[in-house]
């Protein structure tokens, strides 16, 4: 009985023959209604939208210095250009029972490409991209979420307009504003394992990728501002994934994170305040994000996000550089970013939702923190 126990679970786990743990690849699903066909040029878009997310994805891990071992993540020809799944619904669009927004298109359109194509389960990183039709026929349902260990999945509509894409193009280009490159690669960032995180408006770097839309990041400034960045948070969390390390040892396994000596220090000449602990962790964390959010003072989308590198004695001293300014109460969700690719809080689940938190309160003499 007990090997028919053991045969069941590791039948269920997705390792190989010799014990490590599958690599993801990510696959690229284009999806119509049985009614719709792909326009003429699926293939030159995608490639250059995937030439453009590899670029900018490299170019920032480089600049925070998270230099990933593989830059080249996605799947190609022989000819250099991205694979894509093409799959259509048993639905037609003209029966009214294809959607057109709300709900989750991305499973059916992944389930459909499994069966198709005869894909294993690796746990892969899914982008679904939805046609229903050239402007202003849209897809108006963009989600995605993921993580190192179990994949991704994301949804977005594909746009078709004539037009080219250059990695050098500011992310809020007329052209790509109105392609939704931004959303489109907003969304597979979550299924890479991404939260939601703001700018640090005194790097002066533009509009985080994790951040708000185009519009409501305008809005909310009160610029226009064209440029986009990937944050330095978002770098630590990309550097282990398997996709940018091309391993994928210990994938799996959630670190046993615990927290010592947590504290706050306020520098009021530089403006500035330290948010400073240890960590411990049986897989290492090379490097502690701390989400500094004030739900009055700011959304999601623009709550601040700090890094620092863990040393040796598995210290850190995390600079908050854009402290809350005003009398509010607030929490500081803390996460270890780890050497298998997993980001955990509270060593018992994965990503920001697992976050080990710290509630506070500021005033004038800067932040206190709420035992």
């Amino acid at each position: 009985m007990r090997y028919l126990i053991l045969f069941v679970l590791l039948a269920s786990f997705p390792i190989s023959a010799f014990g490590q743990a599958k690599m993801p690849q990510i696959q690229i699903v284009f999806f119509t209604p049985a009614d719709v066909d792909a326009p003429a040029g699926v293939s030159r878009r995608l490639t250059q939208v995937a030439d453009y997310t590899e670029a900018m994805l490299v170019k920032w891990m480089k600049v925070w210095d998270y230099s990933p071992k593989r830059e080249q993540i996605f799947q190609r020809n022989s000819d250099g250009s991205v694979k894509i799944l093409f799959v259509k619904s048993p639905e037609t669009l003209a029966s009214g029972k294809f959607p057109l927004k709300g709900g989750n298109l991305s499973r059916k359109g992944k389930l459909l490409a499994v069966q198709k194509f005869k894909i294993p389960k690796n746990l892969d990183v899914w982008w679904v991209w939805v046609y229903v039709g050239d402007p202003p026929m849209k897809y108006s349902s963009y989600l995605g979420a993921g993580s190192a260990a179990t994949g991704g999945l994301s949804q977005v509509n594909y746009t078709n307009l004539p037009g080219e894409i250059s990695p050098a193009d500011k992310l809020a280009k007329p052209f790509l504003k109105e392609l939704t490159l931004k959303g489109t690669i907003h969304e597979f960032g979550h299924a890479l394992g991404l939260p939601h995180n703001g700018p640090l408006v005194k790097l002066d770097l533009g509009m985080p990728l994790m951040g708000a839309t185009i519009a409501n990041y305008r809005r909310v400034m009160k610029n226009r501002e064209a440029r986009g960045y990937v944050t330095e948070a978002s770098a630590a969390i990309l550097w282990k994934h398997p996709l940018f390390t091309g391993t994928a040892h210990r994938r799996y396994l959630i670190p046993k994170v615990e927290w010592h000596a947590i504290a706050v220090k306020n520098d009021h000449k530089k403006r500035v305040a330290h948010l400073t602990g240890r960590i411990t962790s049986n897989i290492p964390a090379h490097s502690i994000i701390v989400y500094d959010t004030a739900p009055d003072v700011r959304t999601q989308y623009f709550q601040k996000p700090y890094v620092a590198r863990v040393e040796k004695d598995g210290t850190f001293d995390i600079t908050i550089s854009e402290p809350v300014s005003v009398q509010a109460k607030g929490v500081f969700k803390i996460v270890a970013c780890c050497e298998n690719g997993t980001m955990t809080g509270d060593g018992k689940d994965r990503g920001l939702k697992s976050a080990h938190e710290i509630k506070y309160r500021t005033s004038r003499t800067g932040y206190q923190l709420i035992k």
